[in-house]
């Protein structure tokens, strides 16, 4: 049997596989403001699927997201997630999955659905501002 030969691509994509493994474990210890904001979204968003039923009721009158219409823990929630998501797009990414964190919230329907303009607007700059710092 003979044995595989190294390539210059095989040997390029075990070295790149090699210098993932120590940013990713780096990136999993060090949580930055945007990552820490992200958490925090999605365990609101996990807290508020109890209310799907009734915030998709209330949206359908179109107009605001359907959490601000309603009271109580949903609209909490819904607050609480709100917030998070909009100091994403206020804070400056410090690395990618900074970076891909605020892709995420841009393309979220709570921010398509409202403020689009502002949260692409966001993103444009972020992206300028961290691919400055890179290169």
């Amino acid at each position: 049997m003979t044995s595989p030969s190294l390539t210059r691509r095989s040997a390029f994509a075990g070295a790149a596989a090699l210098t993932v493994v120590p940013v990713m474990a780096l990136a999993s210890t060090q949580q930055t403001a945007i990552s820490k904001l992200w958490s925090e979204a999605q365990a609101f968003e996990q807290k508020i699927v109890a209310y799907r039923a009734e915030i998709a009721a209330a949206a359908e009158t179109g107009g605001i997201s359907g959490w601000m219409r309603l009271g109580g823990e949903a609209n909490t929630l819904g607050g609480l997630r709100y917030t998070r998501l909009m100091a994403i797009l206020h804070a400056r990414p410090e690395s990618q999955a900074d970076l891909a964190i605020l892709a995420k919230v841009v393309l979220d329907d709570e921010i398509q659905n409202g403020a689009k303009g502002y949260a692409a607007d966001q993103f444009a700059k972020a992206t300028i501002a961290f691919t400055t710092v890179v290169a």
